[in-house]
């Protein structure tokens, strides 16, 4: 039995790496590196999930900074919190289902770490 190569590009990877977009940029970011020579349209989606990590990351800290050291307003830091959560959970997988159609993403924000040359 003859196996063919796998055509076009590998979609499932790059959805894996949208939704470790909740994680951080941790794993879209390992997705990138594997992925940065060998697989164009994984490597895009990768930066575009690595930035839009940091940028969850960087809000969810700043929202527990303000949660914990401003002393009458830490509500208004939990309720960012959640804030933050809720939003990436929804751009995330919402980003994750286009991917694994074959369909190009874009984030509404994100924090350029990682280049995605467009």
């Amino acid at each position: 039995m003859a196996y063919a190569a796998q055509e076009g590009p590998n979609t499932g990877l790059a959805a894996v790496a949208h939704l470790g977009a909740l994680l951080g940029p941790i794993v879209p970011g390992i997705v990138y590196l594997m992925r940065r020579r060998t697989d164009p349209f994984v490597a895009r989606e990768a930066a575009k999930a690595t930035n839009a990590g940091m940028a969850f990351f960087v809000a969810f800290v700043l929202a527990t900074i303000v949660e914990l050291y401003v002393p009458l307003l830490g509500f208004v830091g939990r309720l960012a919190q959640l804030a933050v959560i809720v939003v990436a959970v929804v751009v995330c997988v919402q980003c994750s289902r286009r991917v694994r159609d074959g369909l190009p993403t874009a984030y509404p924000f994100q924090i350029r770490v990682v280049n995605t040359y467009e």
